[in-house]
């Protein structure tokens, strides 16, 4: 089990406690590994308090997605699961998804069933959109993407692991790239609880890091998805929007619009596939 914290002291000990009561019941082979990502309070000391742990720290802070790559890349075992180190998962559910990767699962995901009582207005309904427009780009029914527990193979998050999001939106890019390969993944209901400590999310600007990274997964892996959304943008954004110009006679506006829209367009997409050009012979280069 990977935990990654930051300035998690108001909950890790709670977190920990809760958790090594659930991995002692376990009929398998298990480690928690907490990597603390430059945590300037007291939450490497509280960790040191528990035995059985193993404990990595970044000397600075690098994000939450990229502690749980440190932790993925120092796991043991084939099976890696992840929870928060706020204790707002109910970890007590681990049993439960391990249950169900014995059926062949890839990947099995905690959805919050409650989380909307916990949201405000504004972000309950930001968030509905954005699992409406994840649901719509993987094809697939995804009640929580970014739900921070759930357990996966080592050997999925290693195929994606240059595609995962460094920052919060992590657990998000994972499920996006998963469900695109596709793999088998499910996913069982539980119930998330008020967080101990302060978030560090920071929505937008690990939102715009995870589009970049998804779009940069699915060109990888489905080339002709990225380019039928692209080209039904560019007639939504560009073209439908010139021809209004145009019929109201703007006729150098739309001309400018429309040039202005292509050009746009084709840069982006050259972009795509010159990095997915650079992943490709780094992956080449890898190999034996």
């Amino acid at each position: 089990m990977i935990m990654p914290a930051y300035n998690e002291e108001a909950g890790i000990a709670f977190a920990l406690s809760r958790l090594l009561a659930v991995m002692e019941t376990l009929d398998t082979a298990w480690e928690i590994i907490v990597v603390d990502d430059g945590s300037k309070d007291a939450t490497g000391n509280i960790v040191a308090g528990f035995g059985k742990i193993r404990y990595i720290r970044h000397p600075i802070n690098i994000g939450y997605g990229n502690a749980i790559k440190t932790g993925i890349r120092n796991a043991t075992y084939e099976r890696i699961g992840i929870c928060d180190a706020d204790g707002s998962y109910p970890v007590e559910e681990l049993p439960r998804l391990l249950a169900e990767m014995d059926k062949g699962f890839d990947m099995v995901t905690g959805a919050r069933a409650n989380l909307a009582e916990h949201d405000r207005w504004f972000k309950r309904h930001m968030r509905r959109i954005y699992i409406k427009s994840i649901c719509l780009l993987t094809g697939d029914k995804i009640a929580d993407p970014n739900s921070g527990l759930r357990v996966f193979t080592k050997a999925l998050a290693m195929e994606f692991i240059q595609f995962l999001c460094g920052g919060f939106s992590f657990t998000t890019s994972l499920t996006v790239l998963a469900a695109e390969k596709p793999c088998f993944i499910t996913q069982i209901p539980i119930q998330y609880e008020e967080r101990k400590g302060k978030s560090k999310v920071q929505h937008l600007r690990d939102s715009l890091r995870t589009l970049q990274l998804i779009v940069q997964g699915i060109t990888y892996y489905n080339p002709i998805k990225f380019f039928i959304i692209m080209a039904t943008g560019l007639v939504a954004v560009v073209a439908f929007p010139a021809m209004l110009l145009a019929v109201f006679n703007m006729y150098t506006l739309s001309a400018y619009y429309m040039l202005f829209g292509c050009v746009v367009s084709l840069l982006v997409g050259l972009g795509v596939l010159g990095d997915i050009v650079r992943i490709s012979m780094a992956k080449l280069k890898q190999m034996p």
